[in-house]
């Protein structure tokens, strides 16, 4: 999943290889095809609002931060990404592809806690916070038994 995530944020399969080690780059290219054939396809649409959730993971020695968005009244999921860290920069890459996908300028709504995604707190940006807990921490209960 992070492999997958990592491709979809602009690494290439021999970076991404290196990035999390012991995976080859055919792997690492599997498991980003199919990430995109499950994902449906990007269509620009009015959205009210969408959902941000970002969480940090470690593997082995390195950490990483993932992105998450989607619609929240169809639970459709916009965009996926990860990042060696959650800088600004990446924050705003992120937010250009989430832009993409939207005719109109919705609510961005963010969870609070550790799973909130730092790199757009820098960006100036007037969004909601909630509570709730963050989609990638259920994900991560979920797959590993624990908080991710």
């Amino acid at each position: 999943m992070l492999a997958a995530a990592l491709c979809n944020s602009g690494y290439s399969y021999r970076d991404v290889a290196r990035m999390v080690g012991g995976l080859s780059y055919i792997a690492v290219r599997d498991a980003f095809v199919a990430m995109v054939t499950s994902l449906p396809r990007e269509r620009k649409t009015f959205r009210r609002v969408v959902a941000i959730d970002g969480a940090d993971v470690s593997f082995g020695d390195a950490s990483y931060h993932l992105w998450l968005a989607r619609d929240v009244d169809t639970g459709e999921i916009m965009s996926f990404q990860a990042s060696p860290g959650p800088s600004a920069e990446d924050g705003a890459k992120f937010l250009a592809s989430v832009a993409s996908q939207c005719d109109n300028t919705p609510l961005l709504r963010l969870g609070t806690g550790p799973n909130h995604p730092r790199g757009l707190v820098n960006l100036d940006l007037y969004f909601r916070t909630t509570p709730a807990d963050s989609i990638l921490t259920k994900l991560g209960r979920f797959i590993f038994g624990s908080a991710a």
